[in-house]
């Protein structure tokens, strides 16, 4: 009798406590590994690494990339932006070039190596200073990381096709150096997927273990630099010469920003068909939902956009290859309001950050705990933690290597 009291008050205390381990889960905040992050935009402004850690993660986001814009905004005196009001920090109203900035792995790498061991597991930094286009870039990867060992875990986002910003980027016009040109050739003559130097740098990647986080709108959008659209080619994919670099890079871990999509290149009807033949051909590759203006397509887009059940089974179908992220950019840009009164850009608050990460709730709900984990932050957690260790291995391996004589 006394052996089945015994045996009745272990069966009652083993369900109070997964009553009580339940409680506690429903009680706990959902985890977020934040993808896509910028910590500066396009004229440097941002915040200092040690306040991303102790003001905007608290207790949702657990783990984040670092990606300071490297594209930086010409000022140029002549043009008398804003009637000399305001200077311009985004790519968006000035019709002065973007150029690149490579201080900003230097700083990022600076400020990482003070932090302490507990806060540098949260982060992942990854190199922006280099021009894809440019067959140096690769050699720019390789000093960063022998120069500055234990920090980073990838490259990027850099920019091949995207709307405004490739028809601004200084550079030579392909059309200007050679009679072949390659067959997505951006209008404005610069940027192209077929570029050998995109391929090399790629094929780096695969070599050392880094992450790729890659911007490339799936089709081509003629922007104005006040965002005026004028066309837009739907039909026209950049899917095939996306492919082609894949097959030209074997092993690179990239992920596909925005899964192609922009503030003007908008969800088209077939965008997760195109989307899908992409990933269907490129098995190591991956794509983000970042970006609220994309989140917002994804569930509440329009009738001519895929609708949140196609969505929902896109993501099903590929749950190991979606991550989620904000697109943040932690200092807002300078506008002039409708009344022609001028708004100095700001650090991005806290609470907005929380609010930006909310955004997706209705999506995991959709998706189911499973799944949306996955999405959320362990496919984050397996593709950067397998590159952290691939890259230090890479490091030790060259520590040696004559950064004056690569």
């Amino acid at each position: 009798m006394k052996t089945r009291a015994l045996t009745i008050f272990g069966i009652l205390l083993s369900i109070c406590f997964v009553l009580k381990s339940e409680a506690d889960a429903s009680t706990r905040p959902v985890r977020y590994a934040d993808t896509h992050m910028h910590n500066s935009n396009y004229a440097g402004q941002g915040i200092p690494i040690r306040k991303f850690i102790g003001d905007y993660g608290q207790e949702k986001v657990v783990r984040s990339v670092l990606m300071p814009i490297p594209l930086q905004q010409k000022w140029d005196a002549y043009e008398h932006f804003a009637d000399d009001k305001m200077p311009p920090n985004y790519y968006l109203g000035s019709e002065g070039e973007l150029y690149y900035s490579a201080l900003m792995d230097a700083l990022v790498a600076r400020e990482y190596k003070h932090l302490p061991k507990r806060a540098q597991a949260k982060l992942d930094p990854m190199i922006t200073g280099f021009n894809p286009m440019d067959m140096y870039a690769t050699e720019h990867v390789k000093r960063v990381l022998i120069g500055f060992p234990g920090v980073f875990s990838g490259i990027g986002e850099f920019t091949i096709h995207k709307e405004v910003v490739s028809d601004k980027i200084v550079g030579q016009p392909v059309k200007k150096l050679t009679h072949h040109l390659p067959a997505d050739l951006h209008k404005a003559g610069t940027m192209t997927l077929y570029n050998p130097s995109l391929i090399k740098l790629l094929k780096f990647t695969a070599e050392s273990g880094l992450v790729s986080v890659m911007h490339n709108d799936i089709y081509e959008v003629s922007v104005s630099p006040e965002g005026q659209v004028f066309s837009r080619k739907e039909q026209a994919p950049y899917t095939q010469a996306l492919i082609s670099l894949c097959k030209a890079s074997p092993g690179a871990k990239v992920i596909w920003a925005h899964t192609g999509l922009g503030r003007y290149a908008q969800p088209a009807p077939d965008h997760l068909i195109w989307v899908s033949k992409v990933l269907d051909n490129c098995p190591d590759w991956s794509v983000d939902i970042s970006w609220d203006v994309v989140q917002n397509w994804i569930l509440h887009g329009d009738s001519t956009m895929p609708s949140l059940n196609d969505w929902t089974q896109f993501i099903t179908r590929y749950q190991d290859r979606v991550l989620w992220g904000s697109d943040t950019v932690l200092w807002s840009a300078n506008k002039v309001e409708s009344n022609g009164k001028m708004l100095l850009g700001q650090r991005l608050s806290p609470q907005s950050y929380q609010t930006t990460v909310s955004l997706t709730d209705p999506l995991w709900d959709a998706l189911g705990p499973d799944v949306s984990e996955k999405v959320r932050i362990k496919n984050y957690q397996r593709l950067f933690d397998t590159a952290r260790k691939q890259v230090r291995h890479w490091e030790k391996q060259h520590k040696s290597d004559d950064v004056w004589a690569l």
